[in-house]
């Protein structure tokens, strides 16, 4: 499997999400506050990102119609979490159980895709396309650093399934 296949770039960021939210304990003030919307920005492009690349194909070729529509709820749910922490004080006891439970969430929603989504997935879908839909993940996270130009807003599933990803290489 190459680096560049788009379960492998997903995986990647899995990793970074697990050491960013437990990066967050040995921070404080202003370093925290910074880090979480760093974090909270990379939540939402990696969703959309799954929404308009993986998620369609899951449904479409994997016969995965049922683990999307499971995904774009946990995206939501997701959404939801990592709204609630805003509405508290950075460093609070309320803004940190808003922040465990974004975490809990999190964390459940990347293990159900690690172990119940990317088998099905990776055996529908060759390896030229992953890689190509892995180099269209790359440019997507370019195009959108820091959630630029994304809503933050709920996903639906029936849009989701109906996406036409296009197929080759973006950098062709």
């Amino acid at each position: 499997m190459s680096d560049f296949e788009i379960t492998a770039l997903v995986l990647a960021e899995h990793e970074v999400f697990r050491r960013e939210f437990a990066a967050l304990e040995d921070l404080s003030g202003q370093e925290l506050a910074a880090a979480w919307e760093a974090l909270h920005d990379k939540l939402e492009v990696h969703a959309v990102a799954e929404e308009q690349l993986f998620y369609p194909l899951l449904a479409q070729e994997a016969d995965g119609e049922q683990e999307t529509a499971e995904g774009v709820h946990d995206h939501n749910e997701i959404r939801h979490a990592a709204a609630a922490v805003g509405e508290h004080e950075v460093g609070s006891e309320a803004w940190w159980a808003a922040v465990r439970n974004a975490r809990q969430v999190n964390a459940d929603h990347m293990a159900e895709e690690e172990t119940d989504f990317f088998p099905p997935f990776r055996e529908a879908v060759d390896d030229e396309q992953r890689e190509a839909l892995g180099m269209r993940w790359l440019a997507f996270h370019d195009e959108h650093e820091q959630a630029e130009g994304l809503s933050g807003e709920d996903a639906e599933v029936a849009e989701v399934v109906a996406t036409e990803v296009p197929e080759g290489d973006p950098s062709r």
